[in-house]
């Protein structure tokens, strides 16, 4: 099991950025080209600012999709997009070109997820292989926008919408995801978890027994292709079950 726990979420984020680079430096080497899909939240943050320092990656050869998206305006605070834009891709120059947002200006949940399906499938096959997926967990275990027992999570198409009343975390507005045959898919796997609200979710996602329409998390249970971050404050729940007599 690749897990690893650090002293402080500022660790966690900065292992996740260097597993990160090692991934794509990797992919370029074998494939030319790599394509990554970013998440949102608190995480993410931390580690596209964390990927956004470093000097080792191969900048010119990536291109950037994204794991899922809030149904808001890119501007919105609440963007992914923006998140992602803000705190990595113009503080590195990327290149419009290798930039590939969800079509948010269609409006309805359903036609984004569709659109953004079809353009993943053009570009990177049926179902999308990404070279590296970026993954945060939020404390009810869900990861890209694959909230518990939503309809998403049985989903055959690459991009499936979360309609907003299936929306289990904040903000409560309609979303679209990855679903889980790209998860499945992708070469590399990065998964990031930190913060004491999680530990809970973070211990049932990884001893509980399998049940991913509660815990979506556990579809990508650490293996040969996906590897967890994690702080002392989010495997505190696991440390304490470790503990014999505890």
């Amino acid at each position: 099991m690749d897990l690893d726990v650090y002293p402080t979420d500022a660790e966690a984020f900065e292992a996740t950025a260097a597993r990160a680079a090692e991934a794509l430096r990797a992919a370029v080497a074998a494939r030319g080209r790599a394509a990554v899909a970013l998440s949102g939240g608190r995480g993410g943050r931390g580690v596209l600012r964390g990927l956004a320092a470093r000097g080792d990656v191969p900048w010119e050869r990536i291109d950037w999709w994204w794991a899922d998206e809030r149904c808001v305006p890119a501007d919105d605070p609440r963007s992914n997009v923006r998140l992602a834009r803000e705190n990595l891709l113009v503080p590195r120059g990327i290149a419009a070109a290798h930039i590939h947002p969800p079509p948010v200006e269609l409006g309805e949940p359903e036609r984004i997820a569709a659109a953004y399906a079809a353009a993943l499938t053009a570009a990177l096959g049926d179902p999308p292989v990404f070279d590296l997926v970026l993954l945060g967990m939020g404390a009810n275990g869900h990861v890209a926008s694959l909230m518990p027992k939503s309809a998403a999570l049985r989903a055959t198409a690459a991009v499936a919408a979360v309609p907003a009343s299936e929306v289990q975390s904040d903000p409560p507005v309609a979303r679209v995801t990855l679903t889980v045959p790209v998860l499945r898919a992708a070469r590399r796997v990065l998964v990031t978890a930190t913060g004491e609200e999680k530990a809970r979710a973070l211990a049932a996602v990884l001893t509980a027994p399998d049940d991913p329409e509660r815990l979506p998390a556990q579809l990508v249970r650490p293996s040969a292709t996906v590897a967890w971050c994690v702080d002392r404050a989010a495997a505190a729940e696991l440390v304490r079950s470790a503990r014999p007599g505890d």
